[in-house]
């Protein structure tokens, strides 16, 4: 769901949103392939996608891909933690192929019209030592005669010499019934094809497409040779000129209230708690009223260094069943055709509603393409401050956690924060504060390196893949 469509966020949240999104979208204007929304995610971004020796695939960045996209209690999209693989894998597991009512009158009249040559298929199966499966499929005998044959032999065609009176009596009840034989032939199909989504997504394999995390285990795939390297993301992290950022202006001081604006746009009247909270080493928090007064104006640089993005595809199930997972005309089916007469995939039980799965701002979305960048750094200048208390409260080196405009967490989850300069120098008195993410330790190994997700381009399956 994209935030403007949240009833919570403020205008004047909004408009922050806006900036970011207009910024992202300007610098990236070339490579989106789609709309930028700016999302939540204050665990970040593990961007050491491979690493090791082995070049083992990094389980904590897949995870990040393959995440849902929600809406968090605050109003903002953010990925919520919860495997995108693992709830296609209950939707697929909760599909079946099934018949519109004109199909199953046809293949009923068909197959009384051809019972005879149903009879010699059967005996002919049971002559060359054939035992049926238990249970039955749908479509009884007949249906389980095609499905072994079909999956011994890739088709019926194929069916060996020595299977020459089996093959012929399926030929003469294909010359009665061509209908309803290929509809059995079809049902064939359409089962083996959901039970290799679900083989294929819950029992990931270096034969069916994994991606290798360990020295026995595997993830499910999206599509490795599109992913970037570890080597190619951090080059764009450190590109000084891969940067976005957004201005605030605070200015109007009352005792609990002052005037806002965003990148020159529209002035907000804003209670001066709801600016920027500020956590000092883990102690109280304060508010930007311990630093101003009525004469006092606030200027606030929020920058985002090294704005690079990717794209995350899953892996399609080929066409032969073998590799892949991700079955789009499967879930196409799914969308359109569950609860309706109609031959196709659908949804039984009542365990999903296709009307709260699929579509903007439903259950089953994610982004197709990630936006990350180094995590932001802050600069404010404050003219007509309190410079004591503000240089007590505020010296290099303090840990920090800051909340932005009430909604955007830094220094929480993903690590402190710290005030990483102070310059009080200005011959007009004032006085700029900066406050940045600790320098990443070299000892730190890459797969526990993170970046800040700003956000991305969100996919809602089954149109928009």
């Amino acid at each position: 769901m994209l935030l403007a469509d949240v009833a919570s966020v403020s205008p004047m949240q909004q408009a922050f949103i806006d900036g970011i999104e207009s910024q992202v979208t300007k610098f990236l204007s070339t490579q989106l392939d789609g709309t930028f929304s700016m999302i939540n995610y204050p665990s970040g971004f593990n961007y050491g996608i491979t690493y090791g020796s082995n070049a083992y695939y990094n389980q904590a960045t897949l995870q990040d891909i393959d995440t849902l996209l929600g809406v968090a209690s605050n109003g903002q999209p953010d990925l919520t933690g919860a495997g995108f693989s693992n709830l296609y894998a209950q939707i697929m597991g909760a599909v079946t192929f099934s018949f519109c009512q004109q199909d199953q009158a046809t293949m009923a009249k068909q197959d009384t019209a051809a019972s005879g040559q149903i009879a010699s298929i059967l005996t002919e199966f049971e002559n060359v030592g054939g035992v049926y499966t238990s249970p039955l499929p749908f479509g009884g005998k007949l249906q389980d005669v095609f499905n072994q044959m079909n999956k011994a032999y890739g088709s019926i065609t194929n069916m060996p010499n020595t299977l020459n009176a089996l093959r012929n009596a399926i030929a003469a009840y294909q010359r009665i019934s061509g209908d309803s034989y290929a509809l059995h032939n079809r049902y064939y199909a359409a089962t083996a094809r959901i039970a290799a989504v679900v083989a294929n997504v819950t029992t990931p394999s270096a034969t069916n497409g994994g991606m290798q995390v360990g020295s026995s285990n595997y993830y499910v795939g999206f599509t490795p040779n599109k992913l970037p390297t570890a080597n190619r993301l951090i080059a764009g992290l450190n590109t000084a000129g891969n940067a976005v950022s957004v201005a605030i202006s605070i200015s109007d001081f009352s005792s609990d209230s002052s005037q806002l604006s965003i990148s020159g746009g529209t002035s907000f009247n804003i209670p001066i708690a709801g600016i920027l909270d500020i956590a000092v080493s883990g102690n109280a928090s304060y508010d930007l009223s311990r630093y101003t007064s009525s004469s006092s104006s606030v200027t606030m640089n929020i920058t985002y260094p090294g704005v690079t993005l990717f794209a995350s595809i899953p892996s399609v199930l080929s066409t032969d069943n073998s590799t892949g997972w991700y079955a789009d005309d499967v879930l196409q089916e799914v969308a359109t055709k569950t609860g309706q007469d109609a031959t196709g995939y659908q949804l039984q039980g009542s365990e999903f509603d296709v009307t709260q799965l699929f579509g903007q701002g439903k259950t089953f979305s994610r982004l197709k393409t990630f936006v990350i960048s180094q995590q932001p750094t802050i600069s404010m200048t404050f003219t007509g401050a309190n410079v004591s208390v503000l240089t007590s409260d505020l010296q290099v080196n303090a840990s920090v956690r800051l909340k932005l405009l009430g909604m955007f967490d830094l220094g929480g989850v993903s690590g402190s924060y710290s005030v990483q300069k102070i310059d009080a120098s200005s011959s007009s008195g004032s006085v700029t504060v900066t406050f940045g993410p600790p320098v990443i330790s070299g000892s730190t190994p890459i797969q526990q390196q993170l970046a800040y997700v700003l956000g991305g381009v969100a996919s809602y399956p089954p149109s928009n893949v």
